[in-house]
């Protein structure tokens, strides 16, 4: 009876040795929605079997005999075993992913199973966010502080040239180039967050180059103003069919040019016709003038005519002649009256 007492306290510490053996083994990892995780088991000798839990479930399983690994439910499409380390690897984990997982490994030759405990924990990504900086007695101060619930690791660029500086705080001193980009890559787990902010808007503008701004603005607001006023006319005048009647009214370059043109042509240009006959007219006058002239010239040389001059009597040829004189005078008034009247008439 002692030693049966005894045997079974024996087999009591030996199981509280193996569960604190087993609870030492035991390790919080954590992971971020989407990744891919893998869990790395600690494996003496060359694995013969191994199985994994989820929660006291079995999620996947191998023999040294089958072809390939058993997975059971969530992880049938999305487990990964390898056999020869005995590492499970998840696919695109989800919130449901989040448990306790033990890997029992039987090593060859050995027949006592080794475990490896994890509790993994699914966090959402960590939230968005952006550079700030500010300036602090001449220095350049750029902040890509996160929070988070575990540990963000800080990565610094600046113009593609990594910054040796693992902190959430980037300080520049000294003179920098404005164009000049600062690259800040934040990792939690496998998920990167990349936030790059130009050196440009950490230095702060002149009041002139400020004012230049803004007058600039300013003008463009008034063009674009004015110009969307003057199409607003034009719609409204086009709708009312005013339009149309100011185009009418504009003229155009071909008819300048005629109107030009048909400034510098006289009446002759014109009315080719008339002016033929005034040409004629004037002829037949000026022939009919110096005949009478001649006439009358032969007169003064006939000595006759003078005894009849010297008598204060006018020859009959003479009265003739000056009679004949005037008909022609008159005739190319009255012709030319004539003329002027039709021309007036047509103008018209």
């Amino acid at each position: 009876m002692g030693l049966a007492c005894r045997l079974s306290a024996l087999g009591l510490l030996l199981s509280a040795l193996l569960v604190c053996t087993r609870s030492q083994d035991r390790e919080s990892v954590f992971a971020i929605v989407g990744e891919d995780f893998t869990f790395s088991p600690k494996v003496n000798g060359t694995i013969r079997e191994i199985t994994w839990m989820k929660n006291k479930d079995k999620a996947a399983e191998w023999e040294q005999d089958a072809k390939s690994p058993v997975y059971y439910y969530s992880l049938a499409e999305r487990g990964v075993l390898e056999t020869s380390s005995g590492n499970l690897t998840i696919k695109k984990l989800n919130i449901g992913d989040a448990a306790e997982y033990e890997a029992q490994v039987l090593p060859v030759g050995v027949d006592q199973l080794q475990y490896t405990k994890f509790v993994l924990a699914v966090l959402d990504p960590p939230p968005p966010s952006v550079l700030n900086c500010s300036i602090t007695n001449g220095q350049i101060r750029i902040s890509c502080e996160i929070q988070f619930s575990k540990d963000v690791r800080y990565s610094w660029y600046r113009d593609d040239r990594k910054i040796d500086a693992n902190s959430p705080v980037l300080e520049l001193k000294g003179n920098v180039n404005p164009s000049e980009k600062v690259l800040c890559v934040r990792e939690v787990s496998k998920t990167k967050i990349n936030n790059s902010i130009s050196l440009s808007t950490c230095i702060p503008e002149n009041p002139e180059s400020l004012s230049r701004g803004r007058a600039g603005l300013i003008a463009f607001f008034v063009i674009i103003i004015i110009l969307l006023l003057f199409m607003g006319a034009l719609v409204v005048l086009w709708k009312r069919g005013l339009l149309s009647n100011i185009l009418d009214q504009i003229p155009t370059k071909h008819s300048a040019v005629y109107k030009s043109e048909e400034q510098h042509l006289t009446d002759d240009d014109r009315f080719p016709e008339e002016s033929g006959q005034k040409e004629e007219e004037k002829k037949k006058s000026k022939e009919t003038l110096s005949t009478n002239q001649d006439d009358n010239s032969s007169n003064q040389e006939n000595p006759d005519y003078e005894n009849i001059s010297g008598g204060n009597q006018e020859p009959e040829e003479k009265k003739n002649s000056k009679e004949s004189l005037s008909m022609s005078q008159a005739d190319h008034s009255f012709n030319q009256e004539k003329t002027d009247l039709k021309l007036e008439s047509e103008t018209d």
